[in-house]
């Protein structure tokens, strides 16, 4: 492994050049120091050389990628912790930079991944009220359909009970276990019910169709979309509390 002069806090240079131009690759890592600072490996996706940057100074610097391969290592500016990066060759033959400090391996920003935090848990339960109302409307659709002529009330029974059965079994676990982006997807999903339910829930509201049961349809189907907005508002916090580096400093990652 080739030693390189660090930065130091009188400003002494690294040998290696300054990439003039924004990097192809950046790559995150945190280091195992108090609060998980963050250095950043830039590069290009051939890995011709590239370096380690933190707070906007060279820390550690690769030429070429046979330089990058044999690795790199220096001391941390303002601690006397080695520091090393490396170009190493995962089991399935891909390349992958590891960063180390004081041999302990860095964690990547992007493989983070947090524990449910309670307000995931809050959000996936938000969308399961709202699937749940929406079976009842489901229920209600079905007795509706026993007393009236025609196949609609039936048809909707069964459109609304098999939505809501791939929602409660999709939803749920994307808002738990999906880390951020899951719970995106069910903020964006939890939007477009809300909307589906609250024009039902109005074709509804105040409709005489002889079975009694119009009101409580719109009511239900009103509820599941009050849940369904609430699931779309709510999931801010719950992105906000999944923060993969925030879960990590807090003790919450995996």
């Amino acid at each position: 492994m080739t030693e390189v002069d660090t930065p130091t806090r009188s400003g002494t240079s690294i040998r290696g050049t300054r990439h003039a131009d924004a990097p192809e690759l950046e790559l995150r890592f945190l280091l195992p120091l108090p609060g998980w600072p963050e250095a950043m490996f830039e590069g290009d996706y051939s890995y011709e050389g590239g370096r380690l940057v933190m707070a906007d100074r060279t820390v550690l610097a690769a030429r070429d990628r046979s330089e990058l391969e044999r690795g790199v290592a220096g001391r941390l500016p303002g601690t006397d912790a080695p520091i090393a990066m490396q170009l190493v060759t995962t089991e399935r033959g891909a390349p992958d930079v590891r960063v180390s400090l004081g041999g302990e391996e860095a964690r990547r920003e992007d493989r983070l991944r947090a524990r449910p935090a309670p307000s995931a848990w809050v959000h996936a339960f938000l969308a399961l009220a709202a699937s749940f109302a929406g079976f009842v409307a489901s229920y209600l659709y079905l007795l509706r359909a026993a007393e009236e002529p025609g196949d609609w009330a039936l048809k909707m029974a069964n459109h609304m009970a098999a939505w809501h059965l791939l929602l409660t079994f999709t939803l749920f676990p994307a808002s738990v276990w999906g880390q951020r982006a899951g719970i995106r997807l069910v903020q964006f999903v939890s939007l477009v019910f809300f909307l589906i339910h609250v024009g039902i829930a109005v074709a509804n509201l105040g409709e005489d169709d002889g079975s009694g049961h119009g009101g409580a349809i719109a009511v239900f189907n009103a509820v599941s979309g009050v849940f369904f907005l609430a699931a779309v508002l709510y999931g801010n916090r719950a992105h906000r509390d999944m923060d993969p580096v925030a879960a990590l400093r807090a003790g919450r990652v995996r």
